[in-house]
Protein backbone atom coordinates (compact mmCIF):
# COMPACT_ATOMS: atom_id res chain seq x y z
CA UNK A 1 0.00 0.00 0.00
CA UNK A 2 0.96 3.50 -0.42
CA UNK A 3 1.19 6.30 2.33
CA UNK A 4 -1.94 8.21 0.69
CA UNK A 5 -4.08 4.41 0.38
CA UNK A 6 -3.04 4.06 4.91
CA UNK A 7 -3.67 7.45 5.06
CA UNK A 8 -6.54 8.60 3.02
CA UNK A 9 -6.48 12.54 4.04
CA UNK A 10 -2.42 12.68 3.17
CA UNK A 11 -3.08 15.67 0.81
CA UNK A 12 -5.17 17.78 2.75
CA UNK A 13 -2.54 17.46 6.02
CA UNK A 14 -0.30 20.31 6.79
CA UNK A 15 2.46 20.34 3.97
CA UNK A 16 -0.29 18.43 1.83
CA UNK A 17 1.13 16.71 -1.27
CA UNK A 18 5.22 17.49 0.55
CA UNK A 19 4.82 14.74 3.27
CA UNK A 20 3.95 12.53 0.60
CA UNK A 21 6.67 12.92 -1.96
CA UNK A 22 9.68 10.43 -2.11
CA UNK A 23 8.55 8.21 0.43
CA UNK A 24 11.95 5.62 0.18
CA UNK A 25 14.62 8.56 0.59
CA UNK A 26 16.64 6.69 3.17
CA UNK A 27 16.51 3.46 0.99
CA UNK A 28 19.50 5.52 -1.43
CA UNK A 29 23.24 5.56 -0.78
CA UNK A 30 26.45 6.70 -2.24
CA UNK A 31 27.66 9.71 -3.67
CA UNK A 32 24.79 12.45 -4.68
CA UNK A 33 24.29 12.75 -8.52
CA UNK A 34 23.55 16.77 -9.20
CA UNK A 35 19.42 16.13 -9.72
CA UNK A 36 18.64 14.19 -6.56
CA UNK A 37 21.21 16.10 -4.99
CA UNK A 38 19.54 19.67 -6.03
CA UNK A 39 15.75 17.63 -5.51
CA UNK A 40 16.92 16.88 -1.50
CA UNK A 41 18.43 20.15 -1.16
CA UNK A 42 15.18 21.58 -2.05
CA UNK A 43 13.09 19.72 -0.21
CA UNK A 44 15.24 20.57 2.69
CA UNK A 45 14.43 24.43 2.25
CA UNK A 46 10.75 23.88 1.87
CA UNK A 47 10.95 21.55 4.94
CA UNK A 48 12.70 24.50 6.57
CA UNK A 49 10.65 27.34 5.57
CA UNK A 50 7.03 25.55 6.25
CA UNK A 51 8.65 24.77 10.47
CA UNK A 52 10.27 28.41 10.52
CA UNK A 53 6.41 29.43 9.57
CA UNK A 54 5.05 27.25 12.32
CA UNK A 55 7.89 28.49 14.57
CA UNK A 56 10.05 31.70 13.41
CA UNK A 57 12.77 30.90 16.64
CA UNK A 58 13.26 27.29 15.75
CA UNK A 59 17.03 26.50 13.82
CA UNK A 60 18.52 23.52 12.74
CA UNK A 61 21.81 21.37 14.24
CA UNK A 62 23.00 20.40 11.44
CA UNK A 63 26.30 17.99 11.72
CA UNK A 64 27.48 15.84 8.72
CA UNK A 65 30.72 14.33 7.45
CA UNK A 66 33.45 17.05 6.08
CA UNK A 67 36.35 16.55 3.93
CA UNK A 68 40.29 17.49 5.01
CA UNK A 69 39.53 21.14 3.91
CA UNK A 70 36.67 20.66 6.73
CA UNK A 71 34.31 21.17 3.32
CA UNK A 72 30.87 19.06 3.75
CA UNK A 73 30.52 15.84 2.08
CA UNK A 74 27.48 15.87 -0.01
CA UNK A 75 25.70 12.49 -0.57
CA UNK A 76 22.33 11.15 -1.49
CA UNK A 77 22.40 9.10 2.01
CA UNK A 78 23.49 12.14 3.77
CA UNK A 79 20.58 14.58 2.11
CA UNK A 80 18.12 12.12 2.88
CA UNK A 81 18.76 11.47 6.30
CA UNK A 82 17.91 15.39 6.85
CA UNK A 83 14.99 15.67 4.65
CA UNK A 84 13.56 12.51 6.90
CA UNK A 85 15.11 14.51 10.35
CA UNK A 86 13.11 17.49 9.08
CA UNK A 87 9.79 16.14 8.32
CA UNK A 88 9.98 14.33 11.88
CA UNK A 89 10.72 17.60 12.98
CA UNK A 90 7.82 19.05 11.46
CA UNK A 91 5.27 16.51 11.93
CA UNK A 92 5.88 16.92 16.16
CA UNK A 93 5.85 20.57 15.77
CA UNK A 94 2.50 20.57 13.77
CA UNK A 95 1.21 18.25 16.65
CA UNK A 96 2.53 20.00 19.58
CA UNK A 97 1.45 23.78 18.58
CA UNK A 98 -1.93 22.55 16.02
CA UNK A 99 -2.74 19.43 17.91
CA UNK A 100 -2.46 17.77 14.21
CA UNK A 101 -1.25 14.35 14.64
CA UNK A 102 -1.31 12.84 11.13
CA UNK A 103 1.85 14.12 10.45
CA UNK A 104 3.51 12.15 13.22
CA UNK A 105 1.25 9.20 12.13
CA UNK A 106 2.92 9.43 8.51
CA UNK A 107 6.43 9.87 10.14
CA UNK A 108 5.95 6.76 12.47
CA UNK A 109 4.81 4.27 9.32
CA UNK A 110 7.85 5.30 7.41
CA UNK A 111 10.33 5.14 10.35
CA UNK A 112 8.97 1.96 11.54
CA UNK A 113 8.96 0.59 8.30
CA UNK A 114 12.57 1.59 7.61
CA UNK A 115 13.65 0.14 11.44
CA UNK A 116 11.55 -3.15 10.68
CA UNK A 117 13.83 -3.89 7.36
CA UNK A 118 17.38 -3.16 9.10
CA UNK A 119 15.64 -5.05 12.12
CA UNK A 120 15.29 -8.09 9.95
CA UNK A 121 18.79 -8.09 7.76
CA UNK A 122 20.51 -8.11 11.51
CA UNK A 123 17.85 -10.49 13.15
CA UNK A 124 18.49 -13.36 10.12
CA UNK A 125 22.83 -12.43 10.65
CA UNK A 126 22.49 -12.68 14.59
CA UNK A 127 19.99 -16.53 13.67
CA UNK A 128 22.94 -17.42 11.50
CA UNK A 129 25.59 -16.41 13.82
CA UNK A 130 24.16 -18.98 16.35
CA UNK A 131 23.20 -15.34 18.91
CA UNK A 132 19.78 -15.55 18.92
CA UNK A 133 18.47 -18.70 21.01
CA UNK A 134 14.78 -19.21 20.16
CA UNK A 135 12.54 -20.83 22.67
CA UNK A 136 10.23 -22.16 19.77
CA UNK A 137 11.78 -21.54 16.77
CA UNK A 138 13.44 -19.41 14.64
CA UNK A 139 10.71 -17.67 13.27
CA UNK A 140 9.72 -15.95 17.08
CA UNK A 141 13.14 -15.85 18.06
CA UNK A 142 13.67 -13.02 14.80
CA UNK A 143 9.96 -11.51 15.76
CA UNK A 144 10.94 -10.80 19.12
CA UNK A 145 13.97 -8.77 17.74
CA UNK A 146 12.43 -7.33 15.32
CA UNK A 147 9.59 -6.24 17.82
CA UNK A 148 12.24 -5.07 20.27
CA UNK A 149 14.51 -3.51 18.12
CA UNK A 150 11.41 -1.26 16.58
CA UNK A 151 10.10 -0.65 19.78
CA UNK A 152 13.51 0.75 21.27
CA UNK A 153 14.61 2.87 17.97
CA UNK A 154 11.04 4.18 17.88
CA UNK A 155 10.78 5.59 21.69
CA UNK A 156 14.37 7.14 20.65
CA UNK A 157 13.42 8.36 17.71
CA UNK A 158 9.89 10.25 19.41
CA UNK A 159 12.16 11.21 22.47
CA UNK A 160 14.04 13.05 20.46
CA UNK A 161 11.64 15.32 18.98
CA UNK A 162 9.97 16.12 22.46
CA UNK A 163 7.16 13.34 22.08
CA UNK A 164 6.33 11.68 25.14
CA UNK A 165 5.34 7.89 24.35
CA UNK A 166 5.49 6.77 27.82
CA UNK A 167 2.73 8.64 29.28
CA UNK A 168 -1.10 8.90 28.81
CA UNK A 169 -1.15 10.75 25.94
CA UNK A 170 -2.18 9.83 22.35
CA UNK A 171 1.39 8.90 21.35
CA UNK A 172 2.26 5.48 23.16
CA UNK A 173 4.62 2.57 22.21
CA UNK A 174 3.86 -1.10 23.80
CA UNK A 175 1.24 0.31 26.20
CA UNK A 176 -1.55 -1.67 27.42
CA UNK A 177 -4.87 -0.15 25.26
CA UNK A 178 -8.08 -1.05 27.66
CA UNK A 179 -10.97 -2.88 26.04
CA UNK A 180 -14.03 -2.36 29.04
CA UNK A 181 -16.41 -4.52 26.75
CA UNK A 182 -14.88 -7.31 28.12
CA UNK A 183 -11.93 -6.04 30.81
CA UNK A 184 -9.12 -7.29 28.62
CA UNK A 185 -5.92 -5.57 27.09
CA UNK A 186 -4.29 -5.42 23.53
CA UNK A 187 -0.55 -3.82 23.17
CA UNK A 188 0.67 -2.83 19.87
CA UNK A 189 3.90 -1.63 18.46
CA UNK A 190 2.76 2.08 18.59
CA UNK A 191 -0.68 4.17 18.79
CA UNK A 192 -0.73 7.90 17.55
CA UNK A 193 -3.88 9.12 18.51
CA UNK A 194 -6.75 6.79 16.39
CA UNK A 195 -4.02 4.84 14.53
CA UNK A 196 -2.13 1.39 15.71
CA UNK A 197 0.44 0.03 14.45
CA UNK A 198 1.93 -3.48 14.96
CA UNK A 199 5.04 -4.91 13.49
CA UNK A 200 5.37 -8.35 12.47
CA UNK A 201 6.66 -11.05 10.25
CA UNK A 202 4.05 -13.33 10.05
CA UNK A 203 0.31 -12.10 7.74
CA UNK A 204 -2.13 -10.52 9.75
CA UNK A 205 -6.05 -9.36 7.86
CA UNK A 206 -9.34 -8.54 9.66
CA UNK A 207 -9.35 -12.78 11.02
CA UNK A 208 -6.66 -12.24 13.10
CA UNK A 209 -7.87 -12.15 16.45
CA UNK A 210 -5.57 -9.94 17.43
CA UNK A 211 -6.24 -7.21 14.90
CA UNK A 212 -9.59 -7.61 15.57
CA UNK A 213 -8.54 -6.72 19.48
CA UNK A 214 -7.18 -3.76 18.44
CA UNK A 215 -10.21 -2.49 16.84
CA UNK A 216 -12.30 -3.19 19.64
CA UNK A 217 -10.13 -1.07 22.38
CA UNK A 218 -11.52 1.89 23.96
CA UNK A 219 -10.02 4.29 21.43
CA UNK A 220 -11.81 2.94 18.68
CA UNK A 221 -8.93 2.89 15.99
CA UNK A 222 -10.07 4.16 12.62
CA UNK A 223 -7.36 2.29 11.22
CA UNK A 224 -4.70 -0.36 12.38
CA UNK A 225 -1.47 -0.67 10.29
CA UNK A 226 0.48 -3.71 10.17
CA UNK A 227 3.91 -3.28 8.82
CA UNK A 228 6.25 -6.11 7.60
CA UNK A 229 9.65 -6.67 6.84
CA UNK A 230 9.79 -5.84 3.34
Amino acid sequence: MTLEQSFPGLQSSPGGALIAVADNLFDFTGPANESMAQFLQDQSRQLTSQIKTIDPNWHYDEMGPTDAFGKPIVTVQGLSAKVNDLRFQRAALVARVKGDYSPVQVETLRYVQQRADEAYDQGLALLEAGRLRPTLHDREALGNYIDRQVRTGLRERYNQFGIDSAGPGPVRVNRRENDSSDLTYRRPDARVKDVAFDVTIARKTLCTAQVRGFFNTDFRPSRVVIIRPS
